[in-house]
């Protein structure tokens, strides 16, 4: 098995972290007896085989060479195109229009100008329309229109052609986590000194979360939610988090996953192999 790092491009201010969920779920697929390589991005060869890739990578040279792996047959946790799905452009027409609650969000080229679409006042999130943060200026919120506008032009300058603007919920932020197949999933308030204390239904939080992950095509992944006083509200998704305060926990879920994708990998390639 081959485990892939993530770029840190993609990984500002959690390389380490990043890094640690990926070793400790090495370490638990080699004590269920599976040899393990763990490689960084421009490691990665196209005409390797692994049994099975679980990878971290974002970058576009790292999802063509995972593309054609699983073309090849290799399974790959998570699949490029789940990769590329937790893009904000991408994610955005995978929800709407779905029972998924999914605040107001807009996505536009960064050099448009926006006009009453949002209240400004009670405040817009400005996020880069592609890839999740890889700079402290990918996603800011705003409350006037010279900050809309100052931040659409510093996405501009970066080369960053398109911008997501979503409302701002005001209410409680909890990050969650999730591996669908183990029926494994986690959640903490972000700020639990400062929450209002809405009430909410776990279960009704974790199938929001799953249903989410399954219209992007995800099998580990993570992300965030807000809770108010009427229900709660999808905000962010991504692949393979850091896992925070469950790391060994989780890791121990993805090997699990991990194994019994290698397991039927082998089973349906053995009988290949013998028919042949």
């Amino acid at each position: 098995m081959i485990g892939i790092f993530r770029e840190e491009l993609y990984s500002p201010n959690r390389v380490e972290d990043d890094a640690a969920i990926l070793h400790l779920t090495a370490d638990a697929l080699r004590r269920q007896g599976h040899q393990v390589e763990l490689k960084r991005p421009q490691e990665l060869r196209p005409d390797s085989a692994p049994d099975v890739a679980f990878a971290m990578c974002e970058g576009p040279r790292s999802l063509r060479i995972l593309r054609n792996w699983e073309a090849r047959g290799y399974p790959v946790v998570n699949s490029p195109r789940a990769v590329e799905n937790c893009h904000r452009y991408r994610m955005l027409p995978l929800i709407e229009g779905t029972p998924i609650p999914f605040p107001k969000t807009l996505l536009i080229q960064t050099n448009e100008r926006v006009n009453g679409q949002f209240d400004l006042s009670k405040g817009v999130w400005v996020k880069r329309g592609d890839v999740h943060s890889t700079h402290p200026g990918d996603v800011r919120l705003i409350h006037d229109r010279s900050s809309l506008e100052e931040a659409l032009q510093t996405l501009r300058e970066r080369l960053v052609t398109q911008a997501v603007l979503q409302e701002h919920i005001q209410g409680d932020l909890i990050k969650f986590y999730g591996i669908p197949s183990r029926r494994w999933f986690r959640f903490f308030y972000h700020k639990p000194d400062k929450v209002h204390g809405h009430p909410f239904s776990p279960e009704k939080l974790q199938k929001t979360a799953e249903v989410a992950a399954a219209r992007l095509g995800l099998q580990v992944f993570g992300g965030d939610v807000v809770v108010t006083r009427d229900g709660h509200y999808i905000i962010d998704l991504n692949s393979w988090p850091s896992f925070a305060i469950c790391r060994e926990e989780a890791a121990e879920q993805i090997a699990s996953l991990l194994i019994d994708r290698y397991q039927k990998w082998e089973s349906y390639y053995g009988l290949q192999r013998r028919s042949a």
